[in-house]
């Protein structure tokens, strides 16, 4: 630990050296580089000093280590000053101009013809992400004395004086600008009062504040909260028939009586502005609009004045009139009807509207080109105070056939890296209600970790899937369902088949897959997913090369044998060398033989629950298994909606499978077999059915620091219980822990269970089980536009709930103890659609160690991080 101090120590001082000498490099003579912002206050109350750098015009260069280190300076100053002029130049061309002609021209012009035919894309790049030395400027620090200022004045501190001055130091070319704060006395709102001369909107108001409101007496003048208020009162009569409601400025407005003191405001809501003291806009009385007649055009877009419109084959289905420029009517008039929320003859809801290009914006088939009103304020025949909203709705189709091919970059819980061509046919509109059909056929090739597998090649895992889905804009069902969801709620129907022939971990599998899905979303927040027929067939190939590909398993195997069983049955230690009794085979015969098992001693018992721990996860990977499941999830997610600054998500998901297999197993008696422990399983196709139940929890929360920094965090819940036919759960519903995604310290499927020992495997074991706690928290923070970094801590495991397998069982009193936690740094590249993720991470405690020796600091070596490689953000 004293040698890791003190390379860390020397690091420091060297980057110190090189920061220092590097970062006024290109500060000219007489100017000064800006190092800080500081904000003084003469009170000891400093409010909202957190929040004041957001507010001043210039701040320091920006970088990473929460802005210690500037790096976006030191990329900028590594550049040549040869170079600046030519490069900002280059850089102020179109993207299509910058080519190595333009780049030749510019450098022959600035003097540096040596340099032409060169691309100089890494010192281009290293100036394009670089930023140039912000130098203090007095007119600057001006603008944020008043900008300050301002701010304090929107939170109440109406008396608020801002100074600035500069700390400046010639012979290093740096300086820091203070700024002296005296906020004054903060203004109270003493009572808030209402005037709205309209009778109907008045009584809609009245309805709305028994919700509650943003601002509230006895509490500080905050602006925010004013146009909070005012917002919700827009949106509120929006919703209720009030068109185009405040969209002047004119309709809401909010006074302050000043006239006793400004330290206690009486606070009065006007609507509309004026409706104080106005004649003419006291008597103003708000119109509330109906829609009139809704009219869609399929396949046309709108027509400009000056020119003549198509010809239409119009038809009315449920009310709206459907005008088609082609008779044939590709899509039937209900594809549309069913996606409009917006109805003749209702009031104007401004939420109808956002529902119904929601909706259509989910139709995959068609584009909404085009929604808007018709509506003549010169019209004598009007209605005040019912006036009526025409609409007129264009859409343009898609072709009826598409072809998209590509390939990605991915990632899976036990690939640490894969590269996915794919091929896609679409066929869309199939049968005129705009069911479009998808087949896809990808490939995979991907590198796992060398301890699962017996290739030696870095791609050692691959995949060849095919799937093909048929997607039905409505709920297909034997009975009319239209009325159990209104039009408020997407609608979807996916029937899906596909399979899959993979090598992702030593042993090959075949699956089989087919499933029909229902998914019905309300908003952009809330979704649900049911789906039924859920059916899985997995073919596990290369059973018999198991302990060949696991060698911690073949090590706990080897081990049980030589020490226990053998000593006690040297026959069966002969026959095994021979080769008559395979590794299977004695297995069964250790479960077989109960004098062996009640000869064991405490060590021998112990040895014997690892062994079986073992034997658990060799029979997970390698059964065949069929699946037969129902399943329902419900998503809630707030990263959607704009005005939530600070969003959740939720995700739950509950499984059940077997459970109409075994009522026919019980009705009709399915051919029965024999596991290795002696219990009866059903079979179909001579492969027994699962039968379980499983849970899974996921919940995160991003705080959004400020523009530039959030904190995400996470908390994970897994749990499987097989029952009644089976004691095995399927390895494509098992947990594991650790990779690049999940406890960044440990490999994938290396970390537990629970406290398993080192002396057992260790990190040579494939961790499986069937309940998984996982917990996240991770500062992101930008360092540039291309470069981000980030700290975060992971914290989890998995155990078992077998009460028989006392070494993996999860207990409350003592599951803290045997989290895993990992911690570390990483840098993530942001190419926009794609992030590339580098972790490096380390173990802090480690349930694997005996008692009092998990935490690691004293073993912890900074330079040898494990490094976790990812695409996208881990959660």
């Amino acid at each position: 630990m004293k040698y890791l101090n003190a390379k860390i120590i020397l690091f420091v001082i060297l980057l110190m050296i090189v920061y220092s000498c590097n970062v006024t490099k290109k500060v000219p003579e007489g100017q000064h580089l800006l190092t800080k912002n500081e904000f003084k206050f003469e009170e000891k109350e400093k409010p909202f000093k957190s929040n004041l750098p957001d507010y001043v015009k210039q701040k320091p260069n920006g970088g990473a280590l929460f802005g210690l280190f500037p790096l976006k300076l030191l990329l900028y100053n590594s550049v040549p000053a040869k170079f600046d002029t030519t490069f900002a130049e280059y850089y102020d061309l179109t993207k299509k101009r910058r080519t190595q002609e333009s780049l030749d021209s510019l450098l022959q012009k600035n003097g540096l013809e040596e340099y032409t035919g060169n691309s100089l894309w890494l010192k281009r790049f290293r100036y394009n992400q670089g930023e140039p030395p912000v130098l203090i400027d007095t007119a600057m620090s001006a603008f944020s004395e008043e900008n300050l200022e301002n701010y304090y004045f929107d939170r109440g501190y109406f008396d608020a004086e801002v100074k600035s001055e500069h700390d400046l130091d010639s012979a290093a070319k740096k300086g820091e600008v203070i700024y002296n704060i005296q906020p004054g006395e903060v203004s109270i709102i003493e009572s808030y009062a209402h005037i709205i001369k309209d009778t109907a909107l008045l009584r809609q108001y009245e309805n709305l504040v028994k919700r509650g409101s943003d601002i509230k007496v006895g509490e500080r003048y905050d602006m925010d909260n004013f146009m909070s208020e005012r917002d919700k009162i827009e949106e509120y009569f929006k919703n209720r028939g009030y068109w185009k409601f405040n969209e002047d400025g004119q309709a809401v407005e909010f006074t302050a009586d000043t006239t006793l003191s400004d330290k206690q405001l009486a606070i009065t809501l006007l609507i509309p502005k004026g409706a104080d003291k106005d004649s003419i806009r006291v008597k103003e009385k708000f119109a509330k609009y109906r829609y009139g007649e809704i009219h869609l055009y399929p396949d046309s877009d709108p027509v400009p004045q000056d020119k003549e419109p198509p010809v239409y084959y119009d038809t009315i289905y449920e009310g709206y009139h459907l005008h088609y420029v082609d008779p044939k009517m590709k899509y039937r008039p209900k594809f549309f009807t069913d996606a409009m929320v917006v109805r003749d003859s209702s009031l104007y809801r401004f939420i109808s509207e956002s529902q119904t290009k929601r909706n259509f914006s989910k139709r995959e088939g068609i584009n909404l080109t085009s929604f808007s009103y018709k509506w003549d304020e010169q019209n004598a025949e009007l209605i005040r105070n019912d006036s009526i909203l025409d609409v007129d709705l264009y859409f343009r189709a898609k072709k009826k056939y598409d072809i998209y091919y590509g390939a990605e970059l991915s990632w899976s819980e036990f690939m640490n890296f894969g590269i996915s061509p794919r091929v896609s046919l679409v066929a869309r509109n199939l049968f005129g209600g705009g069911e479009n059909l998808e087949t896809t056929v990808r490939g995979t090739l991907g590198n796992v970790n060398k301890k699962f597998t017996d290739e030696g090649s870095f791609f050692n895992a691959f995949e060849l899937a095919f799937q093909s889905k048929i997607g039905f804009p409505y709920l297909l069902f034997p009975l009319k369902v239209d009325n159990l969801f209104s039009k408020r709620f997407y609608k979807q129907t996916d029937f899906r088949i596909g399979t899959s022939v993979q090598r992702n971990i030593g042993l090959g599998r075949v699956t089989y897959s087919t499933g029909l899905d229902y998914n019905i979303s309300y908003r952009d927040t809330h979704s649900h997913m049911l789906s039924v027929l859920n059916t899985e067939f997995v073919n596990n190939l290369q059973k018999e090369n198991y302990f060949n590909v696991f060698e911690g398993d073949k090590n706990i195997k080897n081990n049980f044998f030589n020490q226990y069983y053998f000593m006690y049955n040297p026959a069966a230690a002969i026959q095994h060398y021979n080769g008559e009794l395979s590794d299977i085979d004695v297995i069964e015969m250790i479960y077989d033989d109960q004098a062996f098992l009640t000869s064991l001693d405490e060590d021998g018992l112990e040895s014997l629950s690892i062994f079986e721990n073992m034997n658990f996860r060799r029979q997970t990977i390698t059964q065949d298994v069929l699946i037969t499941s129902l399943i329902y999830q419900y998503t809630w997610d707030q990263s959607q909606r704009r005005n939530v600054k600070n969003p959740w998500l939720f995700k739950g998901r509950v499984e059940t499978s077997g459970n109409i297999l075994s009522l026919l197993d019980n009705a009709f008696g399915f051919y029965q077999t024999e596991n290795e422990q002696g219990d009866e399983s059903g079979m179909v196709f001579n492969v027994p059915y699962s039968q379980f139940v499983k849970l899974d929890v996921d919940i995160r929360k991003y705080f959004n620091i400020n523009s530039k920094s959030t904190l995400a965090t996470r908390a994970l819940f897994g749990f499987i219980q097989p029952y009644g036919n089976t004691d095995f759960i399927p390895f494509s519903r098992s947990y594991t822990a650790g990779g690049a995604n999940d406890v960044r310290g440990w490999t994938a499927a290396t970390l537990g269970p629970a406290d398993f020992p080192r002396y057992a495997g260790g990190d040579d074991v494939f961790a499986i089980e069937r309940l998984k706690l996982l917990f996240n928290v991770e500062y992101r923070f930008k360092m540039t536009d291309l470069f981000h970094g980030a700290f975060f801590v992971d914290a989890g495991n998995i155990w078992g709930t077998d009460k028989d397998n006392e070494l993996t069982l999860f207990r409350f009193k003592d599951f803290y103890k045997e989290l895993g936690i990992g911690s570390g740094f990483g840098l993530r590249l942001d190419l926009t659609y794609l992030i590339i993720r580098l972790d490096l991470a380390y173990k802090i405690h480690d349930p694997s160690y005996p008692l009092g020796d998990r935490w690691q600091f004293d073993n912890l070596n900074i330079l040898k991080p494990r490094l976790a490689f990812g695409i996208n953000y881990p959660f």
